[in-house]
């Protein structure tokens, strides 16, 4: 039973966070960036890389080193591509620890709320 309540407390919590406003935020701040960079990786490689056929590569090598997979199948060769490379790493790092924390705090004020409302009671 007490397995069940925390599953429903931390659904509820999970809800919260993904309706939240900062949680919008840093998901579409994200896609922006991941987009933007796609474009520019676009520009940058296409004609020069062999691997880079379609927008749709762009975007396939866009998301590998912003949630840091890095599958490997489509590497920049410009210079200019290399240095996108690296800024979306470190993009992917910050975005995954801002999910954390939000996370994190959601979790946290969810369960001092719980606490603070058990040690109300007589």
């Amino acid at each position: 039973m007490r397995i069940i309540k925390s599953g429903i407390r931390l659904n509820k919590v999970v809800l919260d966070i993904v309706t939240s406003h900062s949680f919008l935020v840093i998901t579409l701040a994200g896609n922006l960036i991941i987009l933007g960079c796609s474009y520019i990786f676009y520009l940058l490689e296409y004609g020069i890389n062999s691997s880079i056929h379609t927008f749709l590569d762009a975007i396939w090598w866009a998301f590998a080193p912003a949630t840091t997979v890095g599958y490997g199948d489509i590497i920049p060769v410009t210079a200019a591509g290399k240095v996108l490379g690296i800024l979306l790493m470190l993009m992917g790092t910050a975005l995954f620890a801002m999910y954390t924390a939000l996370f994190a705090q959601s979790i946290m004020e969810d369960e001092m709320l719980r606490l603070g409302k058990k040690s109300k009671r007589p």
